[in-house]
């Protein structure tokens, strides 16, 4: 039996046309509303729902298959920002696994903003110490160094070394602390600085690793190129001749 439309229009009779094509119309209206309903993501999220995902998710990252480890981990971003809100610890947390994802894949400069976020947002709601503070602080730092932000990256240097105590576990941490600023007062062509720096990691080496020349040479010689390259030629002698060296800038 064929398929009939009556169509009414204002002011005009019953106008009967055949639609040959009347179930294609039906399946087209139905995979539209099967694609908006998938694109929308589910709305009835639970911890156990999230707790799925992020199991999901950490396998991947056992396995290395960090592709499905930020699939899995995006979904599990996504449901606790819609069930607990998207400042909310939980999901401050989540934000900096599925980042560590990103990293081990190679693609944090792909996510700079959620890095940033991440650092910030874990800044105001844990302690500096926090695995989430901790961790969310040291991928914004490969960040700013991957994009060369390098006055950004040396106020972060700045700031775990301020939460550092005088332990001998952080002294040797600030050590290579210290190392990091030296190298980036360098690319920044902060020359002041950076012999501010490095008297101090000398002064820091000397007491935590030894004071023989050997244990302390490459210290010296980058503060004796920064005293070349400043032209302070009677520092450069000093430090020469206090180390029994003999080298000329």
């Amino acid at each position: 039996m064929d398929n009939h439309l009556t169509i009414f229009v204002l002011g005009t009779k019953p106008v009967k046309r055949k639609l040959r094509n009347l179930p294609f119309l039906f399946l087209f209206l139905f995979g539209f509303f099967v694609a908006n309903q998938v694109s929308a993501g589910p709305t009835n999220w639970t911890e156990e729902k999230i707790g799925k995902v992020a199991v999901k998710a950490d396998k991947a990252a056992t396995r290395k298959n960090w592709r499905r480890a930020i699939k899995y981990g995006e979904q599990m971003l996504a449901g606790s920002t819609n069930l607990y809100g998207s400042e909310a610890p939980n999901t401050i947390t989540r934000l900096k696994t599925l980042n560590r994802y990103y990293d081990h894949a190679g693609r944090l400069g792909k996510i700079p903003e959620r890095v940033k976020r991440a650092h910030l947002l874990s800044k105001q709601h844990f302690k500096p110490n926090h695995d989430t503070a901790v961790i969310s602080r040291l991928l914004y730092y490969k960040l700013l160094i991957a994009q060369k932000q390098y006055v950004e990256a040396i106020r972060l240097v700045h700031e775990n070394i301020a939460l550092l105590t005088d332990s001998e576990e952080d002294q040797f941490k600030k050590l290579q602390y210290l190392e990091q600023l030296h190298g980036l007062y360098a690319l920044n062509r902060q020359l002041p600085e950076r012999e501010t720096i490095l008297l101090d990691q000398l002064a820091l080496n000397k007491k935590m690793v030894g004071t023989h020349v050997k244990d302390n040479f490459k210290i010296i010689m980058d503060l004796a190129q920064t005293y070349c390259l400043q032209r302070k030629f009677l520092a450069f002698s000093d430090l020469m001749q206090s180390h029994d060296l003999k080298y000329e800038c």
